[in-house]
């Protein structure tokens, strides 16, 4: 995903009650960065599901894949 902010991710998977294992942002450019977020086994997928759906809803952010 890029754009928005770090800490939205963060709270947007603690509303989805999903376990992040890890957080990684990289710099594209002065304004967008790429941030990656491994989830825990233990989330479900229903609410990886429904954060990738919040993500693509938040006007603060571009974009978000499940890979």
């Amino acid at each position: 995903m890029c754009s928005g902010n770090i800490l939205d991710i963060i709270n947007l998977a603690d509303n989805n009650n999903l376990i992040i294992e890890s957080i990684e942002q990289r710099l594209i450019n002065d304004d967008i960065s790429n941030i990656k977020v491994a989830f825990s086994g233990n989330s479900n997928i229903y609410d990886i599901d429904k954060f990738v759906s919040d993500i693509n809803n938040c006007n603060s952010f571009n974009s978000c894949e499940t890979i």
